[in-house]
């Protein structure tokens, strides 16, 4: 085979890689629900990475997964799905581990205990796009994302809103789960 012919035949192969990871992302993007989810950002800016802001997003304990105030520091490890318009985690139970659950931090915010996802999900920016993470006093970052059974959300777009208790993007319509 030459090498012309070689080359071509592997660059088609990649070509088919890549449509096949687009088009499942595509298709998720369509098919799994979507909520906004607060977040607590920062730039890292990282030259040989590329242009992006890292998100760790809040989410909302399931009812009586409450962060405890006696182990205010006690990662602990669960699950995000939706529930209504909420990102919430539901907690696993002590002691086990899932290789496709979150880790969870306590976090406090607006004097609601909460948890917050201790790997952030990255969101990639164009050049020229203003840093999302730069908020004036009275805004929070929230981050619309589509959510998989198990494992990371996925971000999809952005949006800086005013502080204000239970404040949410004027747009939160999901589609169907499933």
């Amino acid at each position: 085979m030459k090498p012309l012919t070689r080359g071509l035949l592997l660059a088609g192969i990649h070509l088919l890689l890549a449509l096949g990871v687009a088009g499942t992302l595509l298709y998720e993007r369509d098919t799994l629900p979507r909520v906004w989810a607060e977040t607590t950002g920062f730039d890292p800016l990282l030259p040989i990475r590329g242009r992006y802001v890292e998100l760790n997003l809040v989410v909302d304990p399931a009812s009586g997964e409450a962060p405890s105030e006696e182990e205010p520091a006690a990662w602990r490890q669960g699950r995000v799905h939706v529930r209504g318009d909420r990102l919430v985690a539901t907690l696993l139970p002590e002691g086990e581990y899932s290789s496709d659950g979150v880790m969870l931090m306590p976090i406090v915010t607006r004097g609601v205990a909460r948890w917050a996802m201790v790997d952030p999900v990255a969101f990639f920016l164009p050049e020229d796009a203003p840093d999302p993470t730069r908020l004036s006093a009275g805004e929070v970052l929230w981050a619309e994302v589509s959510v998989p059974e198990r494992g990371m959300p996925r971000p999809i777009r952005l949006e800086v809103r005013p502080l204000s208790p239970g404040s949410a993007p004027a747009d939160t319509a999901s589609p169907p789960a499933g």
